[in-house]
């Protein structure tokens, strides 16, 4: 991949808090590790796995096998801890036809600092305890960078990118949201997923811009971090956008705020912005990388109401799905699918062999799984995922519509909305509601203020009030978990 802010920023920087490295700095920091590489006999075309966190040794050397046209798939650092002597385990953690597993570690931030040079010291290196020797990968090997994705089904699999394919994404987030140079980027999305990679990190490499890793980011490690590094952009989740809103006291512009993951909230947009700057939306996905996002320069009313236009390779249309009523059609409300260049190669199974999971049509379409509207200006509005969704009373009832009427409560900090089960409407609607803290609050108080507040549809047939919400290693609500959770 070129990597041209390299050379034309020398004195941009990458730094986590530990460890600060200049933009001058990473190419001898390549060389060193594809000499490391080369001695180890590990070739470009064998995938391999890295355990990264978002620390400055493992954006070195993403940076580095992408820089040099090695294949891997990042995951996140800590998920083998306690597995090794469970093959099973490691063997749905870890997908079969890569051969190498590195972990980056950025040592103890009470120690001396990393010589990033020093490859072999910040670098472990070994076989995968899963790996299947015997896989044949043919050529899909070389200069692949491979996602991990469970979708809606919770079956693991592989998305596979090429590095050309992912460039043209890069490319297309920086001129989309006008990254530069000048910009200082906060970056607590992770590493390991496609918006913090594809969206939020390498863009702000191609553009030259000064990137904060942040791992773990709460609020009060973000605001520290903040203050020392002082960024103009950020690259957030909605979730973590209402954490700022309601736990920062003061306000603080920026020039940018980019959110990602799930659906930013009506209620959230105005208040964010006045108090913080310009907040930008961006749709995207692991298959195809960001689809759409509005330009920082666009008028506030449109990027509070849609999540921008298409990029410039992306095409979208609508198609209709069995849930949509006649009135949810007649509002222009139908199933998004998608075209573009730059999208991914295919999916491949955890050992290397290619899935056909039927999200394709014969014209090059693939099916987002996402409900929305297309606006006359080119505008592109999600509303939800398919499956987000439930037909009660004959009428469509989406989560994110209950899920914002339940926050706006005074007792209720956070909610999500699952479906189990029928009842007498449809689908069963069970809510999981996290209370503000130090309020002791029913799920019966709260069921009863929906009917004043939600159609009878749309209350909840169920609300269980729990400490806090499951997350994904993404930051996003882990809905199979609520799903299957016995209350």
């Amino acid at each position: 991949m070129d990597l041209f802010g390299l050379v034309s920023f020398p004195d941009s920087t990458l730094t986590d808090g530990h460890l600060t490295c200049s933009y001058a700095d990473l190419k001898p920091i390549f060389e060193a590790l594809q000499t490391y590489l080369a001695q180890q006999g590990v070739q470009p075309q064998e995938p391999m796995i890295v355990e990264c966190d978002n620390s400055v040794p493992s954006a070195v050397v993403i940076l580095g096998l992408l820089h040099q046209g090695y294949s891997f798939l990042p995951i996140p650092q800590g998920q083998r801890s306690g597995l090794e002597q469970d093959p099973a385990a490691l063997a749905k953690l870890l997908p079969q036809f890569c051969r190498h597993l590195v972990t980056p570690h950025w040592g103890d931030a009470q120690g001396p600092s990393i010589d990033l040079l020093q490859v072999d010291r910040y670098l472990n290196l070994q076989p995968n305890p899963t790996a299947d020797l015997d896989v044949a990968l043919g050529d899909r090997g070389d200069r692949k960078l491979y996602l991990r994705t469970s979708g809606s089904t919770g079956t693991p699999k592989v998305v596979m990118h090429s590095h050309d394919r992912l460039e043209a994404n890069v490319q297309a987030c920086v001129d989309r949201l006008q990254l530069t140079a000048a910009d200082r980027i906060a970056l607590p999305v992770p590493l390991f997923h496609m918006y913090g990679l594809g969206a939020g990190f390498l863009p702000g490499i191609k553009a030259g811009a000064s990137i904060d890793l942040q791992q773990g980011a709460n609020l009060l490690r973000y605001l520290q971090r903040e203050q020392k590094f002082d960024p103009n952009v950020a690259f957030l989740t909605p979730i973590f956008c209402e954490t700022l809103l309601k736990g920062r006291r003061s306000d603080r512009p920026y020039r940018l705020t980019v959110a990602a993951g799930d659906r930013v909230r009506e209620e959230t947009f105005t208040p964010y912005e006045s108090r913080f700057g310009c907040l930008v939306k961006l749709y995207g996905s692991t298959e195809m990388g960001a689809l759409s996002a509005a330009s920082p320069s666009a008028a506030a009313a449109d990027r509070r109401q849609t999540v921008g236009q298409p990029m410039p390779d992306v095409e979208f249309c609508l198609r209709e799905t069995e849930t949509l009523t006649a009135d949810d059609r007649a509002k222009g409300i139908g199933e998004l699918w998608c075209r573009r260049e730059a999208g991914f190669e295919g999916y491949l199974d955890w050992q290397g062999q290619p899935l056909d999971l039927g999200q394709w049509d014969g014209e090059g379409w693939f099916r987002t799984k996402d409900l929305g509207r297309l606006w006359p200006g080119g505008g592109v509005e999600v509303l939800g995922r398919c499956d987000h969704s439930v037909n009660r009373d004959g009428l469509l009832v989406f989560f994110g519509d209950v899920e914002r009427v339940l926050t706006a409560l005074d007792a209720v900090e956070s909610a999500v909305v699952v479906s189990k089960g029928e009842s007498q409407r449809g689908k069963n609607l069970t809510a999981y509601c996290v209370p503000v803290a130090g309020v002791a609050v029913e799920g019966a108080t709260l069921r009863q203020q929906c009917f004043d507040r939600l159609p009878n549809r749309a209350v909840p047939d169920h609300i269980v009030v729990i400490e806090t919400l499951p997350l994904l290693a993404n930051g996003k609500v882990d809905r199979q978990a609520l799903t299957h959770r016995v209350d």
